[in-house]
């Protein structure tokens, strides 16, 4: 059957835009809403960043008034000031430098997170990609099927009425016809289930139509490397593993915010002063000076504080190992997985070759009069199921391919796409 049949429906929709995995993908990283507010958070961390560096620079302040008011004696008089005024810390403790390293080492954990979220989405459509590729082909068998099996029905009513067949061929070959286009509305509601899906991925209305381009099958996938290996490139790779040592670095540069609380601030002031009353002549003054500030005695909360963001950072250590431990998990699973399914793929094959020659073996055996139409249904039903394994089999292997590549860090698609 052609793949623009009416389940199929990759004619139906009118339009001419074929869309294969690259481009789901791209339209995937444009327009995915959770993406999109994983960038926004990012922005808003490094604006963080640029908060915390301000406290390197100096404030300036400029004042000014203006009043009226009776002295009793000399009447009524005018006052005016303006002032210009400058401060500059000089000292805190290491605290500012301790600010930035923390606001820099948050912006590395959310861009880390940012680029993982990327991956997942990345991952995420190319399973739903495949598993509508999968459900489009599931469909076209069971259309392969059901016209096998109205071949069947017509081929056993001819013999009927030419007094060759019996009525109980004909009979359970309607039974056939009816399994087989119940087989077909179930693969067209997965199909449809399936673009769903992947529109939905794609930031597009779940009901938008979705012509997908034809899959190439006999794409060979590459050849895997060894557990060390993949498990190498995956700990260098691995977002987990970044954002896991950016919060580590973070929690050090808290521990040394909550070090510089035992410490003196050193400000320098300055400021410049015009102001004129009444009559009098103006009068210009400035000053300059340093202040001190030092806590002796803050009811020991400086010390809990301490004490709490320490062990905040031994914890945030442990994480960054747990992490690690994940990751490895998560590539010898995934190793496993994809040699399963790729031992499952030639099962099938071979399950799928010997299902056919059954096949072939039974509609010339029930032409010539030496078998049932109950042997060849029961043969086409097991050659139906034989293909149906075996298109599950072959979009498994991809599936758990792309799941590899998710979780050693290999990305397949162009950077500027991000």
């Amino acid at each position: 059957m052609p793949e623009s049949s009416a389940w199929s429906g990759e004619a139906a929709s009118g339009s001419s835009d074929l869309f294969d995995l690259e481009e789901c993908v791209r339209l995937a990283l444009r327009a995915n809403p959770d993406l999109q507010a994983q960038r926004a958070a990012l922005d808003a961390s490094r604006s963080d960043i640029i908060a915390a560096r301000s406290d390197r620079f100096p404030s300036v302040g400029l004042t000014g008034s203006a009043s009226r008011f009776d002295n009793g004696e000399g009447g009524s008089m005018n006052r005016r000031d303006l002032g210009v005024s400058v401060r500059q810390t000089l000292y805190r403790g290491g605290r500012v430098s301790a600010g930035v390293s923390a606001a820099e080492s948050s912006f590395t954990a959310d861009a880390a997170a940012l680029d993982g979220a990327r991956s997942d989405l990345i991952l995420a459509v190319r399973t739903a990609w495949y598993q509508a590729a999968q459900a489009r082909r599931l469909v076209i068998s069971s259309e392969q099927g059901l016209e096998r099996s109205r071949l069947n029905l017509e081929y056993a009513e001819a013999q009927l009425l030419a007094g060759l067949g019996t009525r109980t061929d004909v009979l359970r070959a309607r039974v056939d016809v009816s399994a087989a286009e119940l087989d077909l509305t179930e693969a067209g509601n997965v199909l449809k289930a399936a673009k769903a899906t992947l529109n939905t991925l794609m930031g597009q209305s779940p009901a938008q139509p979705l012509d997908l381009a034809p899959d190439s099958r006999e794409e060979p996938l590459p050849s895997l490397p060894s557990w060390e290996e993949l498990r190498r490139a995956a700990l260098e790779a691995r977002e987990e593993l970044r954002v896991a040592q950016a919060r580590t670095a973070r929690q050090e540069a808290v521990v040394r915010l909550a070090r510089g609380e035992f410490l003196p601030t050193v400000n320098a002031d300055g400021g410049v002063n015009w102001g004129v009353t009444g009559s009098q002549e103006p009068r210009d003054s400035w000053s300059v000076g340093l202040a001190l500030s030092l806590p002796l005695f803050e009811g020991f909360a400086n010390s809990a504080e301490l004490q709490a963001e320490k062990a905040l950072l031994e914890a945030s250590r442990f994480d960054e190992q747990t992490a690690r431990q994940q990751v490895e998990g998560e590539v010898w699973n995934a190793l496993l997985s994809e040699e399963a399914a790729a031992r499952t793929l030639d099962n099938a094959q071979a399950l799928f070759e010997a299902a056919q020659e059954n096949l072939d073996a039974a509609q010339e055996g029930y032409r010539q009069g030496l078998s049932s139409m109950i042997a060849l249904v029961d043969a086409r039903t097991a050659f139906t199921d034989a293909e149906r394994i075996l298109i599950q089999a072959e979009y498994g292997h991809r599936i758990t391919y792309a799941v590899l590549d998710r979780v050693i860090g290999r990305d397949l698609f162009r950077e500027e796409w991000q």
